[in-house]
């Protein structure tokens, strides 16, 4: 049989368990975002005032979005060989998805609307596919899928905490609820998807976790408790560190 390098390659699957979660390839890329993070924390006043600013939020909004069309470039080539990943099934109703997208356009406009939706969206969602990245656990760094999930999870978190600290952005407790809302709605889309393909589970709804009930409606309304609460943690842990910040230091160093 002819070796196919789309599909059986760099571009394809490899077996179960190819990725370890917990492993040293799962910590590696984190750890990498993390520095990154303290860098641009620690160096905010003087990338506030380089000059090439603009163009490296222009770049990295184009790279965002290359993340996530490439999602479904794959798809095209190989998705067909497997039945959970194909484009009926990873149609862009995933929470990740919309946080990225929303992400683009925020460093772009450093639009506080959308600043406020990734916040809550990205900080939660993305973090929470960080934590069990289950989804790649048959590409591991020898496939483009392992690199393309890490940049689609990673970038948004990154980019969102760039705003923050280079731009002096601040959530707003209303963001809370619009970002609530947006999760609400993609609800829609993502239940009809769930019982139009068998195979689908958007949002996870149909995720078979021991400790919630089958009833597809109730997990929808625990779901919405659970986000509800943690876009609180979240809003006033920021509120508590930055708020503090702020006071004690008027001036940006």
């Amino acid at each position: 049989m002819k070796y196919r390098f789309f599909s059986e390659g760099f571009f394809g699957y490899g077996q179960e368990g190819d990725f370890q979660i917990f492993g040293f390839w799962h910590f590696l890329p984190i750890i990498l975002a993390i520095i990154a993070i303290i860098l641009t924390s620690k160096n905010k006043k003087k990338i506030r005032e380089w000059k090439w600013e603009t163009r490296f939020r222009y770049v990295l909004s184009f790279v965002m979005l290359m993340a996530e069309m490439s999602f479904f470039w794959r798809l095209l080539y190989v998705g067909s060989e497997g039945k959970y990943d194909t484009l009926t099934t990873k149609l862009p109703f995933q929470l990740c998805q919309w946080g990225l997208i929303c992400c683009v356009f925020m460093v772009i406009s450093l639009n506080d609307t959308l600043f406020n939706i990734n916040f809550y969206v990205t900080f939660i969602g993305a973090v929470i596919a960080l934590i069990s990245p289950v989804v790649i656990t048959r590409t591991g760094p020898t496939y483009f899928r392992y690199y393309q999930f890490w940049l689609e999870h990673l970038l948004p978190i990154y980019s969102t905490y760039y705003v923050m600290v280079v731009h002096k952005k601040r959530p707003k407790y209303r963001g809370l609820w619009l970002s609530y809302l947006l999760i609400f709605v993609l609800c829609i889309p993502a239940t009809i998807a769930n019982f139009s393909f068998p195979e689908s589970n958007y949002l996870y709804l149909r995720q078979n976790i021991p400790i919630f009930p089958d009833n597809y409606a109730v997990r929808v309304v625990i779901y919405s408790v659970i986000f509800i609460f943690l876009f609180h943690v979240i809003f006033f842990i920021q509120r508590a560190v930055y708020g503090r910040s702020e006071k004690n230091k008027p001036k940006d160093k």
